[in-house]
C-alpha cells in the first residue's frame, strides 16, 4: 500500500507530463501513478541495484513492464534526447544529493520537477529558481508522524524575498506549516544555554517573526 507522503506527489503530475521518477526503489509510486491513469508510460530510475530489482519485481507483479521502463544508473544521466522526459519527481533524498542530480546537460528539456527533499528546503528552493524555475505550489503534510515537506518547481522566472526562499511562498501563509516551524524554532530555544546569548536572541528574533506571519494568517 502506497503510503500518504508518496501519495501525495501524484496530485501534481498531469496526462501530458513524460516522467522520471529518480530514486524509485522499490517503483511503487510508479505502480500507483500508472495503475491510476495519471500517464500512460514513465521511468523508474535508482542508481541502487538491489532497490531496482526490488522495484523491477514488483512491476512484473503488476504486469507493467510494457508501461515503466526501468533504469540503473545516477539520476539524469540514464536518459537520453530519444526519452522526450519533462518532468522531474524526486523523494526521499538530501537536498544536496537532489541538486548534485539537477546539474546536468539535460535539466535544459526539464518543464517541471517535483520535490520531497528530507532537509534544507531554503538551499533547495534559491538553487533550484537560480536554475530558472519559478515555485508553482507547495505542501506541509505529516505522514505516521513524520513531517513532510513537498514543492513544485515549473521553467520560469519569479524572484523571491528571503522568507520567501526560508519558509517557501505558499507555506508562509499556511497556518499549520507555521505553528509546526514555531515549534521547531521554540525548541531550540529552550535548549540553547544562556552562554550562546547572541544565538538565543537570533532565535527569539526568528520566533517573533513567525508570530506576525501567523498573526497575519
Amino acid at each position: 500500500m502506497l503510503s500518504q507522503r508518496l501519495k501525495s506527489l501524484t496530485k501534481y503530475i498531469n496526462k501530458t507530463d513524460n516522467v522520471i521518477d529518480i530514486g524509485c526503489d522499490h517503483a511503487l509510486l510508479d505502480i500507483y501513478i500508472i495503475k491510476n491513469n495519471l500517464v500512460d508510460k514513465m521511468i523508474a530510475s535508482d542508481i541502487h541495484e538491489n532497490a531496482l530489482q526490488a522495484g523491477i519485481k514488483n512491476i512484473k507483479m503488476n504486469r507493467l513492464s510494457n508501461k515503466i521502463d526501468t533504469r540503473l544508473g545516477n539520476g539524469l544521466e540514464v536518459l537520453t534526447n530519444k526519452d522526450n522526459i519533462n518532468t522531474i519527481l524526486i523523494s526521499g533524498m538530501g537536498t544536496s544529493t537532489i541538486i548534485s542530480i539537477l546539474n546536468n546537460d539535460y535539466l535544459k528539456n526539464i518543464n517541471k520537477i517535483i520535490i520531497q527533499s528530507n532537509n534544507d528546503h531554503y538551499l533547495l528552493r534559491k538553487t533550484i529558481t537560480k536554475m530558472g524555475y519559478y515555485i508553482s505550489d507547495e505542501e506541509y503534510l505529516v505522514d505516521k508522524k513524520k513531517h513532510y515537506i513537498n514543492i513544485v518547481f515549473v521553467k520560469g522566472d519569479n524572484s523571491y524575498t528571503n522568507d520567501e526562499l526560508l519558509y517557501g511562498p505558499i507555506l508562509i501563509h499556511n497556518r499549520e506549516y507555521l505553528d509546526y516551524v514555531k515549534n521547531k524554532l521554540s525548541d531550540v530555544y529552550k535548549r540553547l544555554p544562556w552562554s550562546k546569548i547572541l544565538l538565543k536572541i537570533k532565535q527569539k528574533k526568528e520566533i517573533n517573526k513567525i508570530n506576525r506571519y501567523i498573526q497575519m494568517t
